[in-house]
C-alpha cells in the first residue's frame, strides 16, 4: 500500500516542528508528513496532495492561528474529504471551537497542548485502521457495484 499522508498545521514553528518529529517517529514507516504554517497554506497543501493522487488520511491543526482558524479548516477538509481523520489540536480553543469543529469538521479527536504522544499514538493508529478499513470497504463496494451492473447487462441481453 502506498504511503498515506498526515497533515500538521500550526502557526508556532517549534510546534509544527515537534509534531512533525514526533509522528515520523511513530509512522514513518507508513505515512508522509507535511506540514503547514497557516490554515491557508494547510488547505492549498490538502488540495495539492489530492491533486498529485495522494491520500490524506490525517490533519491535525492547531485552533487559534491567524486567518482560517483550525475549526474551519477542518470543515473545509471535511467538505472535500469527509472520510479524512480531523484532529484539533490546541491549548487555547474554548468548548464553543470543540462542539464547532465536532458539528461543521466532523471531528474524530481533540487534543490539548501541551500533549504526550506516547498517549495520543493509540488514538491515532485506532483511526488510521478505521479510515483505511472504510477506504477499503468504499473499494469492494464499487467493484461490486459494477459487476452487478455488468451482470444486468447480461441479463438484459439474454
Amino acid at each position: 500500500m502506498d504511503k498515506g499522508f498526515i497533515v500538521c498545521v500550526d502557526d508556532e514553528r517549534a510546534v509544527i516542528e515537534t509534531l512533525r518529529e514526533q509522528l515520523l517517529r511513530f509512522f514513518g514507516e507508513t505515512h508522509e508528513v507535511e506540514v503547514a504554517n497557516s490554515g491557508e497554506e494547510g488547505l492549498q497543501l490538502v488540495k495539492d496532495i489530492m491533486q498529485q493522487g495522494g491520500s490524506v488520511e490525517v490533519v491535525i491543526t492547531d485552533q487559534v492561528m491567524p486567518g482560517l482558524k483550525g475549526d474551519e479548516l477542518l470543515e473545509e477538509v471535511h467538505r472535500l474529504l469527509p472520510e479524512t481523520i480531523k484532529i484539533l489540536l490546541t491549548g487555547q480553543a474554548g468548548l464553543r471551537d470543540a462542539i464547532d469543529a465536532v458539528n461543521r469538521g466532523g471531528l474524530n479527536l481533540y487534543v490539548e497542548k501541551p500533549w504526550n504522544m506516547d498517549e495520543i499514538y493509540v488514538d491515532i493508529e485506532r483511526l488510521i485502521v478505521r479510515y483505511r478499513e472504510n477506504v477499503e470497504n468504499h473499494r469492494l463496494l464499487r467493484m461490486l457495484e459494477q459487476r452487478v451492473q455488468e451482470l444486468e447487462e447480461q441479463v438484459k441481453d439474454f
